[in-house]
């Protein structure tokens, strides 16, 4: 496992989402709850490289689509799953 991935180093504060306006603390959560899953769904395999850029895709995402923030919980477990099976996917494609 990768164990000097440590997802506590990208998590929010209201004071980063203070683009969200008046759903700064609904937004900080929500960041915060997909970055767990980042580090929920990472596998033995996963690379440090693979899981930051992983955070770095959602972090952007979130900046670039503040509706995400309407998102329900089952909606931002399959945003991870997709967000992590194109990293995977990008290593496998420049390995070989």
């Amino acid at each position: 496992m990768v164990t000097e991935f440590d997802v506590q180093l990208y998590l929010v504060s209201q004071q980063d989402t203070w683009f969200f306006d008046h759903e700064c603390e609904l937004a900080a959560d929500n960041i915060n709850e997909m970055l767990h899953l980042i580090n929920h769904y990472r596998s033995e395999s996963d690379t440090l490289e693979q899981l930051e850029e992983a955070v770095r895709r959602t972090l952007f995402d979130w900046i670039e689509e503040p509706a995400l923030i309407d998102l329900e919980f089952e909606e931002m477990d399959d945003y991870v799953k997709s967000v992590l099976k194109a990293v995977r996917e990008q290593e496998e494609d420049w390995n070989e």
